[in-house]
Parts: C-alpha cells; structure tokens; sequence
C-alpha cells in the first residue's frame, strides 16, 4: 500500500476555509436583506398605509406647535425653572401607602415605626412681634416613640 509522505498544503487549506466562510457570511447578509425587504411589502400590502393615522399624527404636531404656548417653549421654560410655584394637588409628594413596606397579605411583615407615620411638619418660624406675646412660653415638642404602635404584628410569631 502506497501513503503519501508530501507536506500538506496549508495554504491552500487556510484559502477554502476562508473562501467558505466568506461565502456564507455573505449570503446570510444577502439573504437577511432579501427577507427584511420582503417582510416590509407584505406588512404594506396586508396593511396598507394608515392615512387616518397620519393625518391624526399631523393634526396633534400642529395644535402642539400652535396655541397659547407652543410645546417646545414650555419644555424648555420647565427644564429652566422646574415646578416651581404649582399648586399643592401636581407637586410630587412622598406616598403615604404603607401597604408595600408590610407585605404580601398572606405573610406580612412588621412595618418600621419611621415609615408607619409621617414626620410632621415643622411649624411657620414665629415674627418677632408673635414671640414677644407676654406669657407666652414655648414648650418643646416630643420626640416620636421608637417603640412599636400595639396594633402592629411581630415579625415572626
């Protein structure tokens, strides 16, 4: 039996192998774009273009642009100075739904006493004509219980 004892050609093994990959990475490519391209006139076809839709769209961009105050000036007025002077019913606000610090219902959890109850609010710093009231004395405020309210359930029982 005859074997051949010639080196093997890596040249030409690395030139295929690269050849193959070439090739098929270009006809996915090819492929990939015929498809895409098929796609979009079928959804066009099936569909169609949706006139109403974009002469609701057209209508909607120009009463935005149009009006008392345009949208674009009224971004840029809010990016400048904020919420400032809004009334108290849109001005953001810390939620006072304690529900998600307790739990699922089945298994609930004992809420801590600083999220259980609001801090209060501080009073108006008194005038100097309301503080020189003659019997008046200012007695300091309590500081908040750190012990736990009794209708609140222990963690574990």
């Amino acid at each position: 039996m005859a074997s051949d004892k010639s080196d093997p050609r890596v040249g030409l093994i690395l030139q295929v192998g690269l050849l193959a990959i070439v090739t098929l990475m270009s006809t996915r490519a090819v492929l990939q774009a015929y498809f895409d391209r098929m796609e979009r006139a079928e959804i066009t076809r099936k569909i169609g273009t949706n006139d109403a839709l974009i002469s609701l769209r057209a209508e909607e961009k120009q009463q935005l642009s149009a009006g008392a105050m345009p949208i674009d000036k009224a971004m840029q007025m809010l990016a400048a100075k904020g919420r400032m002077n809004l009334s108290p019913d849109v001005m953001p606000s810390a939620s006072k739904d304690k529900a998600p610090l307790e739990g699922w219902t089945k298994m609930p959890g004992q809420v801590p006493t600083a999220f259980a109850v609001p801090p209060p609010e501080p009073p108006p710093a008194p005038s100097a004509s309301a503080s020189a009231a003659p019997g008046a004395s200012a007695a300091p405020r309590a500081a908040p219980s750190a012990a736990p309210a009794p209708s609140q359930k222990p963690l574990h029982p």
